[in-house]
């Protein structure tokens, strides 16, 4: 009787967890020692109240690469020289000068989102990828390509729970 009750509750209590990855994370991804790439996390309910706040320090610049497999070298580099998505900054960290680059994007739950179990609407989050949008001349028109990956611990979500994702990218100066 116990062991049918005990399964009964593990069995009735597991969650749905939710990829926001696409297969595009299978890509190889750059591990140039140039960058720092660093990803926070921070989820908030519909009321505005913190659930939680992670960090990946490890995160990670994928290929580059158009539709039809042309990769573009350089990318990361063009971003921060024409600040395309921030205004750079420098700092010091330890006596090394840094191009800073950092930003924010928000993710709010929706049904979409979640995989519904029952009457439960719950899911998991455990990471991001950050997709550089932007037009790539005639041959392709504006696209949006996957650039930057990160993963975080996994994150209880629910409808109207709000994901702020802070990129963080640092280049070492010459």
């Amino acid at each position: 009787m116990l062991s049918a009750i005990m399964i009964t509750l593990v069995v009735s209590s597991a969650q749905v967890a939710v990829s926001f990855h696409d297969n595009e994370s299978l890509v190889e991804p750059d591990r140039d020692p140039r960058y720092q790439l660093y990803l926070q996390t921070v989820v908030r309910d519909t009321e505005g109240q913190l659930l939680s706040v992670s960090e990946e320090t490890i995160a990670w610049i994928l290929m580059p690469a158009l539709p039809d497999g042309v990769q573009i070298p350089g990318l990361v580099d063009r971003m921060i020289d024409n600040n395309m998505v921030a205004e750079k900054e420098v700092i010091i960290i330890d006596n090394v000068k840094y191009d800073k680059l950092q930003w924010k994007t928000d993710v709010i739950i929706d049904n979409e989102r979640l995989t519904s179990l029952g009457a439960a609407k719950v899911g998991m989050f455990s990471g991001a990828i950050w997709k550089f949008c932007g037009d790539f001349k005639q041959e392709y028109g504006n696209l949006c390509i996957p650039l930057f990956e990160g993963r975080t611990p996994q994150i209880h979500i629910t409808e109207g729970d709000v994901i702020t994702n802070q990129w963080t990218v640092l280049r070492p100066m010459n």
